[in-house]
This record gives structure tokens, sequence and C-alpha cells, in this order.
């Protein structure tokens, strides 16, 4: 029997600098499965905010930077230190409103198949 789980990318995240606001708006739906890689790229001109809980700052991202979360490196286990699947993703600014670009989320899942 061979190896049937898989690594697959999920569908871009994507919301315009005019989208976000000064609360949490959820950025795309949940996540479909589980996530070990994220990545967060903003492209707008103001510093934006991210949380899971929409309603906590986690994750400040200055104007014109990215980051790259690989959660699951170093995991004793394979199914250890992943993002839950149903995980939301929520974005707002963090004081001044962006009036350009877009912000980015990228999620590397993890499928795993029985």
């Amino acid at each position: 029997m061979g190896y049937t789980n898989a690594a697959t990318f999920d569908n871009l995240r994507v919301v315009a600098a005019d989208s976000l606001t000064s609360s949490y708006v959820q950025v795309g739906t949940e996540l479909s499965a589980m996530c070990v890689a994220i990545a967060f790229k903003n492209a707008t001109n103001e510093i934006v905010y991210i949380s899971t809980d929409g309603s906590n700052d986690k994750i400040a991202l200055p104007s014109g930077w990215g980051s790259v979360y690989d959660i699951r490196t170093n995991a004793p286990n394979t199914t250890d230190y992943l993002l839950p699947q149903g995980t939301p993703i929520f974005a707002k600014y963090a004081s001044t409103a962006p009036s350009t670009g877009s912000l980015y989320i990228e999620c590397l899942l993890a499928e795993v198949h029985s």
C-alpha cells in the first residue's frame, strides 16, 4: 500500500486595501483541511493585523512585508503542529486605512487519506 497523504495549495485568499477596515473581516473561507504552512504578503501601503479568532491581534504585517510560517517543521509527528481544519483568518488595518494594494494569504494544506 502506497503513501496516500498529500500536501496541496488552498485557494488564494486576497483582500483589497479598500475592503480592510478597523474591525476584523474574514479573508476567504475557513481552512478546508489542516494547514502545514501559511504565508502572508502585505502589498498595501499600511500596517495590517492578522487574527484567527477575529478579536485579538496575532500578527502585524508592515507595508510591503511578508511572513511565512512553516508550522510543521521539526514536529515530532507528521500530525503535530497544524492549523486545524475550519480555522478562519481575519485581517484589519492597524491605525490608518490603506489606499493601495492588497493582502495575500497562501496556505499549504495537509490532505490525509486512509
